[in-house]
């Protein structure tokens, strides 16, 4: 097709589905590329518009698109995004019978997009119907998570290039906002896409104001920084708990904040999701899980208790204020404490050797699995109790079996179905019960003897199996029958982890771990904490450390940031005027402090230092005085 009728189609489906002219800049080369049969990488902005750099080319194209996706959340966002603009879009989730109605609808032309994720590429599902779409554009969203290099890394994403077997007349797009020259050459290495199709542009956001603060109590500040702010916001936390305990801190405070992370239930984290979208919520205390692909445009300010452990992910949340282009301001807080929690968490993201063999050795006693046995069936694990006998933390405990599962020593298996949990007799102390060879009989006999007290007991189906010489799966079924007949109380917990065997298990001492696996994942992540940090202490212009970061070319300081708008003689003379005029009395010297932007007050505590030093200033405790020419 001539690039001037190319060109014109393009247009018509813009103006057609979003109502737009012409396309931003930087989304032209992707588009056309794409739309022109190329396979192409793109790194955009953040709010810079990668979902359409797609959906248009795909549109024009015909047929099916097939878009790999991370996050179920993200596809959920875009999928009902799409349905508002009068495409039709579904995502793989649900059930057996829920996947097979939407990849039988794909088959017969009823779909113009189909979200999964990476792990659905080889679900037997999925491939028995593989073959028959009529699959024209693959997209791969937040591509950064097919490199070994990338912040969010996701194994499954290497598993991408088979969708280039089955559609090999398709045409490819892969896209990011957040990734370095080397992760995108690892990307163009994976997906055999030339330096010629690689579009790069700046990161760079002018209306983002990025501050840090390291001074006062960071919970203090963030507080009341919130109390000052206007419009909608995000206050990014660690931890579950964090996420709960903000929430409920800054609504205790008089403010509309609610709280946003991985252990709510779906339907809480939709209506808050939705809450906040639509303004009913003013303030979303979240954990990282929150924000990606959300489609707010409003977003004013973006607050971080502590740094994340990587610019990405930094540029990435910031990157959600300030979407329709207004002033926005993305302050970081850190202080001591927040350094130390965070170093220490980065340090059991990489738990030492001894202590990974160690929870391989508790896995193993768990399952009761010999060396040189390769259980047929889960191994099911209580993950406090390998911690313990570890002798190591739960966090710890869990990198240690991301590194054994990416090592192939075992594999995770996700959302086990448990037969762990509490068994009470309630058929009665004196009860006859005819013993037979029968399964449930056996196992009510069983319990009868050892539970007279009727009190619950801490068991497993594996467990009882074990005690009555029957499998595991049949006493699952048995303790299902009693439960039913009213004769016991069957209360099966969920358990948190269960393991496969893809291998005979091995002597825990002679557990290694490959280079690629540990050793490099580490030190890569501790040049991320380390770019962070930088960008934390450095006194040039924030953006532009970001620039470098992401090794752009130098562009003028944005002028905006806390370093660019220093100025300490201007701040000495505003200091001295307001203990002059203001405050002839006296004033708390932490209030003082606070009359300035966030990530200045560090620096106007040196002023005030200073001019104690030289004596134009004096003290009483806190409280801090000018001195007058009479003294």
């Amino acid at each position: 097709m001539p690039q001037s009728v190319l060109k014109s189609t393009i247009n018509s489906k813009l103006k057609e589905i979003w109502g737009f002219d012409t396309l931003r800049h930087f989304q032209e080369a992707p588009v056309s590329n794409l739309t022109s049969g190329k396979d192409v990488i793109a790194l955009l902005p953040t709010g810079g518009g990668k979902s359409l750099c797609f959906q248009l080319p795909a549109l024009v194209r015909g047929g099916l698109c097939i878009v790999v996706s991370p996050l179920i959340s993200l596809m959920e966002d875009q999928t009902n995004q799409l349905k508002l603009l009068g495409a039709r879009a579904a995502y793989l989730s649900g059930d057996r019978k829920n996947i097979d109605r939407i990849l039988n609808n794909a088959r017969v032309g009823g779909l113009e997009f189909l979200y999964l994720s990476p792990e659905r590429l080889k679900d037997p599902l999925f491939l028995a119907q593989a073959q028959k779409l009529d699959v024209r554009t693959i997209a791969i969203d937040e591509a950064h998570c097919i490199s070994h290099w990338g912040h969010d890394f996701r194994p499954e994403f290497r598993n991408i290039n088979i969708l280039k077997s089955y559609y090999p007349k398709a045409s490819l797009g892969a896209y990011t906002a957040t990734a370095t020259a080397e992760v995108l050459t690892d990307i163009a290495t994976h997906l055999s896409i030339g330096n010629d199709c690689i579009h790069t542009y700046s990161t760079r956001r002018h209306n983002l104001e990025f501050e840090v603060s390291t001074w006062g109590d960071t919970e203090e500040e963030v507080l009341l920084l919130a109390l000052q702010l206007k419009g909608s916001g995000l206050v990014y936390v660690k931890t579950r708990n964090e996420a709960d305990r903000w929430s409920a801190r800054l609504s205790s405070a008089g403010l509309s904040a609610t709280s946003f992370h991985a252990g709510l239930e779906k339907n809480i984290k939709q209506k808050r999701q939705r809450d906040w979208i639509v303004g009913r919520t003013t303030i979303m205390a979240c954990t990282s899980a929150f924000g990606m692909g959300i489609d707010k445009p409003d977003v004013r300010w973006v607050l971080h208790v502590g740094a994340p452990a990587n610019i990405e992910s930094y540029v990435q949340e910031a990157g959600r204020a300030g979407r329709d282009g207004k002033p926005s301001r993305c302050v970081l807080f850190q202080g001591e404490r927040d350094l130390i929690k965070s170093e220490s968490r980065m340090k059991e993201m990489f738990p030492p050797l001894i202590t990974i063999q160690n929870i391989y050795q508790s896995i193993s006693n768990q399952g009761t699995v010999a060396i040189g046995d390769t259980p047929e069936q889960p191994t099911k694990m209580d993950l406090k109790e390998s911690a313990k006998r570890a002798e190591c933390t739960t966090s710890e405990a869990k990198s240690a079996l991301a590194f054994l599962n990416n090592a192939g020593h075992i594999e995770l298996i996700s959302n086990p179905r448990s037969s762990f949990g509490t068994v009470k007799w309630l058929g009665g102390r004196n009860r006859v019960i005819h013993e037979t060879t029968h399964p449930t009989d056996m196992l009510a006999a069983h319990l009868m003897r050892i539970g007279l007290d009727m009190q619950p007991i801490s068991t497993s189906a594996k467990q009882l199996g074990i005690e009555l010489g029957i499998t595991e799966h049949i006493t699952e079924t048995a303790l299902r029958t009693l439960d039913a007949q009213g004769r016991v109380e069957w209360m099966p917990q969920a358990a948190e982890h269960e393991i496969a065997w893809p291998s005979a298990r091995i002597n825990a001492k002679k557990i290694t771990l490959p280079t690629s696996v540990y050793a490099e994942r580490r030190d890569a992540a501790d040049r991320k904490w380390s770019a962070i940090q930088d960008f934390i202490s450095t006194d040039s212009c924030r953006s532009a450390q970001l620039d470098a970061y992401f090794c752009e070319e130098p562009k003028p300081p944005c002028g905006v940031c806390d370093n660019c708008t220093w100025e300490p003689d201007e701040t000495q003379n505003q200091l001295l005027h307001l203990l002059k005029n203001r405050h002839p009395e006296g004033i708390d010297a932490f209030n003082l402090i606070r009359n300035f932007k966030a990530g200045h007050k560090r620096l106007v505590s040196q002023i005030l230092r200073i001019l104690l030093d030289e004596g134009r200033i004096r003290t009483n405790g806190t409280v801090v005085y000018v001195i007058s020419p009479n003294e």
